[in-house]
């Protein structure tokens, strides 16, 4: 078992590319955490492979608190039974951002469990995609893959568009997808605002309770802590 924190940050004008091979053994536990805070025209193309063996585990967590472009594009292939692959992300956009990600889970052995999730939050003119997909093959029963993509917009001129997608070739699978996509919910605000709380502290804390899932889930005290003080900042930065 073990943790990798990958750290992403670059501040010169650029076009980076990042690429990860994975393989886990029969029994092997993996958790890699990625923190990718890029200046703006220092753009990243971030992809990765994971190869997951009998009874193997991969988490991925993907924290994007850029300001440049950023893709992401993340797979994983179950190729013995009983492994699991669950792939996370959080990501922030504003100003003229495209950020494009894509991750895919190919249940390739019985009795697997995968999980696709994505949350983001756009302002300003930030444009993002999200593509999320799941292959079953026919020999891979007894399959459970979940997929969720989440956005927040908080302007009129974000756009966010997210595409999930289930190729299923068994009959014995729990298999489900969803997806949302909107401004903050008016009456949690109202909500929150009858309480006392002004305006801006109420986006503060609905913004935070909205990814708190995905990263409350890392166990890693010190990225928490670096989460938590980035998107304070990206908060304040945006006038939220």
């Amino acid at each position: 078992k073990i943790n990798i924190i990958e750290e992403c940050i670059f501040d010169k004008k650029s076009n980076n590319s990042i690429v990860n091979f994975i393989n886990l053994e029969e029994g092997a536990d993996l958790n890699h955490i990625i923190f990718q805070k890029n200046s703006e025209k220092a753009n990243l193309q971030s992809t990765s492979y994971a190869d997951c063996k009998k009874n193997s585990r991969y988490k991925q967590i993907i924290l994007n608190i850029s300001k440049s472009s950023i893709r992401n594009h993340h797979y994983a292939n179950l190729i013995g039974e009983n492994s699991s692959a669950y792939l996370d992300g959080v990501f922030f956009g504003s100003g003229n951002q495209i950020i494009d990600n894509k991750t895919q889970i190919n249940h390739n052995f019985p009795d697997c469990v995968s999980s696709q999730r994505y949350k983001g939050i756009l302002t300003d003119q930030a444009k993002a995609s999200y593509l999320s997909k799941t292959f079953v093959d026919r020999i891979a029963q007894k399959t459970q893959a979940y997929q969720l993509s989440k956005g927040i917009l908080l302007s009129d001129n974000s756009y966010f568009h997210s595409k999930p997608e289930l190729r299923i070739f068994a009959d014995d699978v729990k298999c489900s997808h969803g997806s949302t996509i909107g401004p903050i919910d008016r009456e949690l605000l109202f909500y929150l605002r009858s309480r006392g709380l002004s305006k801006k502290i109420s986006t503060s804390l609905l913004i935070k309770s909205f990814f708190h899932d995905i990263i409350s889930e890392t166990k890693d005290k010190r990225f928490i802590e670096k989460f938590n003080y980035h998107s304070n900042v990206w908060l304040s930065e945006n006038n939220i």
